[in-house]
């Protein structure tokens, strides 16, 4: 008796806070790259004012009998399957309208649209929007990156840098079609009578992208908590007026076999990031890089970085930075930027950004501007002086905060 007492003690005390129905990760999948839906799940009054909501809900039952038809479509089963969780156009659509609807009639909505949704940085370029514009583009993105992971890490179409970025299994084997016929079925059975209409498709992209082991986005989070945070906690302690730069930004060079833990130029990079370091240009140094090359790679690049830095060059751990996550020199930019921001850095101040001179050429060329642009959308910072072959200033733009759920290894 006093053994099951003490096991039901056991479950009422730790359940709450450790037990859950999904794992962890998907948390801060969700975060990182859907932070509207995300922010939503989080809040549960505004979860019950659009689960109450009846068109809302007539969407989620609609896609529910979808979901339970499509396992009876045995011609092409792994487009039959992903289907029911794509959001077309059309509903796309209805679902803007319906939170606009929303948006003027429910003041705890609209509160949390104002005072969460356009704050939270996660969607800076629709800052200045009307809220029907807000929300549209919000909501937009958000199914478009839903849209992406499904066709992406369900049906197994090639994303932009296939290399490295796609799927992990293959799409036409009979255990692959197995393995997504069971989840969905399981997550099809865990959609309640009442949940958010986004809640299926949500957790079915989420759910790609753990069985598919890319959940490199995920990895080393929280940061300030585990592998920066003594430098987090030393950047209160920095005189940044007795230093000419803020920062030296020293990019990866992700190696191109499963062995090395650094490529050539990875470590030359280093050398050189040292070398700016020991003039005492900066107090800092951050390392960009996250395990990018080769396909899920074994090794993180900035945390490789980091060792080396730590273990042939005696810098010290509260001194270094690392942002493990960035696959392409624009998101080393990107990335950077964003724990500046983050962190406390003075806004103002200038950092360089080292690498070798190829790589260096390449940042300063208008090809790295237009390439920002294309794919990012906005420039993640202004690119100043080139002052030697390997090193360019550079100033932290605000535009890099917005999120990028088509890239969802790294949003």
């Amino acid at each position: 008796m006093i053994k099951y007492i003490l096991i039901v003690a056991f479950f009422l005390t730790h359940s709450g806070s450790f037990a859950q129905e999904n794992p962890y990760v998907y948390q801060t999948l969700s975060k990182k790259n859907f932070y509207f839906l995300h922010a939503i799940e989080n809040n549960s009054e505004v979860k019950e004012v659009l689960i109450q909501d009846k068109s809302l809900s007539k969407l989620l039952g609609e896609q529910k009998k979808q979901i339970a038809a499509s396992f009876h479509n045995q011609e092409n089963i792994l487009d039959s399957l992903i289907a029911p969780y794509l959001i077309s156009k059309v509903d796309s659509k209805k679902i803007c309208d319906h939170l606009n609807r929303i948006y003027n009639k429910s003041p705890r909505f609209k509160n949390f649209i104002e005072n969460n949704i356009r704050n939270s940085g996660a969607y800076v370029l629709y800052d200045k929007l009307e809220a029907k514009e807000l929300i549209e583009n919000i909501w937009k993105l958000n199914a478009e990156g839903i849209n992406h992971i499904l066709n992406v890490y369900g049906m197994g179409k090639k994303p932009q840098y296939a290399t490295i970025d796609s799927v992990s299994y293959d799409v036409k084997s009979d255990y692959y079609k197995g393995a997504i016929a069971m989840w969905s079925d399981h997550i099809a059975s865990e959609v309640k009578e009442k949940d958010l209409w986004f809640n299926p498709s949500l957790n079915f992209a989420l759910s790609l992208l753990y069985l598919n082991h890319r959940d490199e986005a995920a990895r080393y989070e929280p940061l300030e908590e585990t592998e920066n945070k003594k430098t987090v906690e030393n950047i209160k302690n920095i005189d940044f007026k007795a230093f000419p730069y803020a920062s030296i930004l020293i990019l990866g060079n992700g190696p191109e076999n499963y062995k090395d833990r650094l490529s050539a130029l990875g470590k030359l990079n280093i050398k050189l990031g040292v070398k700016e370091y020991l003039k005492a240009k900066a107090p800092l140094i951050v390392v960009s890089g996250g395990h990018a090359h080769p396909f899920r790679a074994e090794y993180c690049e900035a945390i490789e970085m980091k060792k080396e830095l730590i273990n042939e060059y005696h810098i010290p751990e509260n001194s270094i930075i690392i942002e493990p996550h960035a696959r392409h020199t624009t998101t080393n930019l990107r990335n950077a930027s964003r724990l500046y921001l983050k962190y406390g850095f003075p806004v103002k101040k200038i950092h360089l950004v080292v690498t070798n001179n190829m790589h260096s050429q390449y940042v300063k060329s208008e090809n790295f501007k237009n390439r920002c642009l294309q794919e990012l959308g906005y420039l993640p910072a202004k690119i100043m002086n080139r002052i030697n072959d390997t090193t360019i200033e550079f100033q932290p733009l605000k535009n890099s905060l917005q999120q990028n759920p088509i890239e969802p290894l790294d949003p």
